[in-house]
């Protein structure tokens, strides 16, 4: 397996931007359940659902999954995210939320 060049908890952050919180119910306690195992809180999760985080590198990096163009990328970029993880992203984006992050 492939290592990933983005952190567990930014992925799941993303995974929950993907999916908003329109996704089924047992979709929605995996991602609550994988997100606890990583430590986050429910205000973390929820936030994340709405397409953005209390962590300024999360946060782009969740603008960038959601808005995958090269606007947002520079800016990506620019706050110091790396192209391999910006190309990450870019490819989670386009793929779509997995059933578990």
């Amino acid at each position: 397996m492939a290592s990933s060049s983005i952190d567990p908890r930014v992925r799941l952050s993303i995974e929950l931007a993907l999916t908003g919180p329109n996704a089924s119910k047992p979709l929605l306690e995996k991602q609550e359940e994988a997100g606890r195992a990583l430590g986050m809180t429910g205000a973390e999760m929820d936030i994340a659902r709405r397409g953005s985080s209390f962590d300024f590198n999360t946060s782009i990096a969740v603008k960038l999954a959601l808005n995958a163009c090269r606007e947002t990328r520079q800016r990506a970029l620019r706050a110091g995210l790396s192209e391999e993880a910006c190309t990450e992203i870019e490819r989670i984006s386009q793929a779509g939320p997995s059933p578990i992050a």
